[in-house]
C-alpha cells in the first residue's frame, strides 16, 4: 500500500481514537476530524464514504489487529507453557498502549469491550478448532483468561507492574 495512503489513514485512526475520548461518535463531524487529522475533506472523501463508514473502518482495522493476534494462539501451548503467550500478549500491549488507553478513555469503549472479547475468544477457539459443544473446558478456560485478562489490562493502564499481571495471567491459565 502507498506510503500516503497507510499514513493518511494512521492519521485518521489516530484522530478518531482522540476525539472519541472528548466526546461521542455521534458528535464528531468530518470537519473536526478532519482537522484533527490534518488532511482536507476531498482526501477525507477519497477513503471513506461517510463519517459512519470512517467510524467502522477505524473500528475494523483496531479489531483486525487484535483478531490476527489470536489466530496465532496454540491453545494446548498457551495451558501447557503460559508463559511465552503471556509474555507475547503483554508485549503487544505494551507496544499499543496509546491506543489502549485511547480505546480505554472513548466514547465507545463500553459498548465495544463486549464486541472485542467475543471476538477475539472466538478466534482464538477458531484458530485452535476448539467448540462449546465439544470442549466447553476449553472455551470456558479462553473465556476466563480473555476476560479476566482484558479487564485487567484496561483497569491498570497505563501504570499496570508487568511482572505483577505477567504473574496474575500465567498462574489464571495454569489453573485447572
Amino acid at each position: 500500500m502507498d506510503k500516503r495512503i497507510v499514513r493518511t489513514r494512521l492519521a485518521v485512526f489516530n484522530a478518531v481514537f482522540e476525539l472519541s475520548t472528548e466526546k461521542d461518535l455521534d458528535k464528531i463531524t468530518v470537519v473536526e476530524l478532519c482537522d484533527r487529522a490534518g488532511i482536507n475533506k476531498s482526501t477525507f472523501y477519497l477513503h471513506y464514504s461517510s463519517i459512519n463508514d470512517c467510524f467502522q473502518k477505524c473500528f475494523d482495522f483496531f479489531m483486525s489487529r487484535i483478531l490476527e493476534f489470536g489466530k496465532d494462539m496454540d491453545y494446548t501451548r498457551m495451558s501447557l507453557a503460559p508463559e511465552a503467550t503471556v509474555k507475547k500478549i503483554l508485549d503487544a500491549v505494551e507496544d499499543n498502549l496509546i491506543y489502549v488507553e485511547r480505546f480505554r478513555n472513548s466514547m465507545i469503549y463500553d459498548s465495544a469491550i463486549k464486541a472485542v472479547k467475543e471476538k477475539f475468544i472466538a478466534e482464538i477457539c477458531s484458530a485452535n478448532k476448539i467448540n462449546l459443544k465439544d470442549n466447553y473446558h476449553e472455551v470456558a478456560k479462553i473465556t476466563f483468561l480473555v476476560g479476566g485478562c482484558t479487564d485487567i489490562i484496561m483497569m491498570l493502564s497505563p501504570n499496570f507492574n508487568r511482572a505483577e499481571v505477567e504473574k496474575i495471567m500465567v498462574n489464571v491459565i495454569k489453573r485447572k
